[in-house]
């Protein structure tokens, strides 16, 4: 992990923080089930039952590279986003992806599911200098990950497609907006019922 820098008044005060921000390290125990619900809705629904490579799930990224003529949907795991933000680079070749797609199977050997989740929402990058859904709560909403609403859990899960975009502290409705597309993931999945979502 990079570091943080922190500067300090004379009597200890923060002034500011500059750098990456990591939070505290959540055990998976510890993770509410909401943010585990959401993410899962939005980035891979089938995480509990695929081997790290999600075959239903590259089929529909390149049916849709046909129809549109470009790439607008991913096709790759929460395993696969975690092999590549730990060991490689986002660089968009085949060879990566081949790396990606062998460390994530790699990764599911080793690791169980709920370990590999907790890896991912300890790692996974938020916005805002923000890396694992700690720091981001803290930093969107003052207080820690173990706390989370289900409203908060929607905004957060949804910073992952595009954490610059949605960031809540450049582009507020654009974070509700995407939360809103989250909420609705988790009432089709059926984590929640849609009086939650309405309520959230």
């Amino acid at each position: 992990n990079g570091q943080m820098i922190r500067v300090r008044a004379a009597d200890g005060t923060v002034i500011i923080s500059l750098g990456p921000s990591f939070g505290a390290w959540l055990r998976y125990k510890d993770i509410p089930k909401v943010m585990t619900d959401a993410v899962l809705s939005v980035e891979d629904r089938r995480f509990r039952y695929h081997p790290g490579v999600d075959p239903i799930g590259i089929t529909r990224s390149f049916l849709v590279r046909y129809q549109k003529g470009r790439f607008t949907q991913g096709g790759s795991t929460i395993t696969q986003q975690l092999a590549r933000n730990v060991f490689l680079t986002n660089d968009k070749t085949w060879t990566r992806k081949f790396r990606e797609i062998i460390l994530a199977l790699a990764l599911e050997w080793k690791f169980s599911k709920d370990e590999l989740l907790e890896l991912y929402l300890n790692k996974v990058y938020f916005g805002g200098g923000s890396y694992g859904i700690d720091a981001a709560s803290r930093r969107f909403f003052g207080h820690s990950a173990t706390q989370m609403s289900l409203s908060e859990a929607a905004v957060v899960a949804g910073l992952v497609k595009a954490p610059s975009r949605y960031s809540p502290t450049a582009d507020a409705q654009a974070a509700l907006g995407r939360a809103g597309v989250v909420l609705d993931t988790m009432v089709d999945g059926g984590f929640i019922t849609r009086s939650q979502a309405d309520s959230a």
